[in-house]
């Protein structure tokens, strides 16, 4: 579909792999290949798609219209990170470019990206700005988590403002997407990672089946002494992005699972056994805040007939009552 030419011809070394994981997302990565095609990097590059079993056609639409693109094609969905390692084995480049499907890559940006790259070798991550659909920014940074961080976020005691501040401080509210700046963890939907880097600490932990690996990638990469940088100049839309109530259950209870795995991994079994003994009970308990409070909000808003406010609220009283109902004995005993 395109050449892929590179910086050094003489030497044809592959610079850049970009590896992009699937699942039943065709229209968006067929976008996505588009705009990489469009705004390809003058470096030698490749493209990994890595398919976990689509039943949309994705397959075959690539094979057919990105002849170029390397595809891997799962008879199961193996999930992100078992995925990503697939493409991390298959790569030949110098750096490695963790993309989602659902991204549209802007002009010279992946340039951008690997000079920086180029120019600071204690560097072993960086990441773009990401764009929401309507340009404005998407939050990208952010702190690693805490015990206390996700007590506010998913508990009761958000309704109490308890740590609150702690919560604000782990998404980074304050922090500057103009200005280049060393951060903690940045966002896995686009994240390019220097190879070397990759064969020191390790792929990605395939414990973690969906979210949280790449904050662990992140946090294993800052133990062992390497930067992870968010380069403002180079610019990437990032389509999704939805509303907590808009989350499917099964969803927000994966991404629970996850962060208690990272907990486990890196605060240590027992102290995060002892979280768990609060943390659980207080997550049903602030779902069963959220049917109350939203159940009198829809009321409310049916009264006043303020649609918008009356669809969110029934999302949210509905994902909160199968949450704190089918899920509850998962989320107690099998977490």
């Amino acid at each position: 579909m395109w050449p892929l030419s590179g910086r050094n011809n003489k030497e044809n070394k592959m610079e850049l792999s970009i590896i992009i994981v699937s699942w039943n997302v065709r229209d968006d990565l067929v976008r996505c290949l588009r705009s990489i095609e469009e705004n390809r990097p003058r470096a030698e590059f490749e493209i990994i798609v890595v398919d976990n079993a689509s039943s949309d056609g994705t397959v075959e639409s690539i094979k057919r219209d990105f002849p170029k693109v390397t595809i891997i094609a799962n008879k199961e969905n193996r999930g992100f990170a078992a995925a990503n390692n697939q493409g991390i084995k298959n790569a030949r480049g110098r750096y490695l470019l963790f993309l989602n499907p659902d991204t549209i890559v802007h002009p010279l940006s992946l340039d951008v990206l690997m000079n920086f790259m180029d120019g600071n070798s204690n560097a072993g991550a960086c990441g773009p700005k990401l764009l929401n659909r309507d340009g404005t920014t998407q939050p990208s940074t952010r702190r690693f988590p805490t015990f206390r961080g996700a007590l506010y976020r998913h508990t009761v005691l958000r309704f109490l403002g308890i740590f609150r501040s702690e919560y604000e401080k782990l998404l980074m509210k304050d922090f500057n997407y103009d200005g280049q700046a060393d951060v903690d963890q940045l966002s896995g939907a686009a994240l390019m990672v220097r190879r070397p880097v990759i064969n020191e600490v390790g792929i990605m932990d395939e414990n973690f089946f969906m979210f949280y690996e790449e904050v662990d990638l992140c946090y294993r990469l800052k133990q062992a002494g390497w930067r992870s940088v968010f380069i403002p100049e180079a610019v990437i839309t990032h389509l999704s992005g939805r509303s907590a109530e808009d989350i499917p259950v099964k969803i927000r209870i994966m991404k629970l699972t996850s962060m208690l795995k990272f907990f486990r991994k890196h605060r240590g079994k027992l102290i995060t056994g002892l979280f768990s003994c609060v943390f659980k009970p207080a997550v049903i308990l602030g779902n069963i805040c959220n049917i109350a409070i939203g159940s009198v909000t829809y009321i409310f808003a049916a009264i006043t007939l303020n649609k918008r406010i009356r669809a969110k609220n029934a999302a949210k009283v509905k994902n909160s009552a199968i949450l704190a109902g089918k899920y509850s004995w998962q989320l107690l005993f099998k977490m």
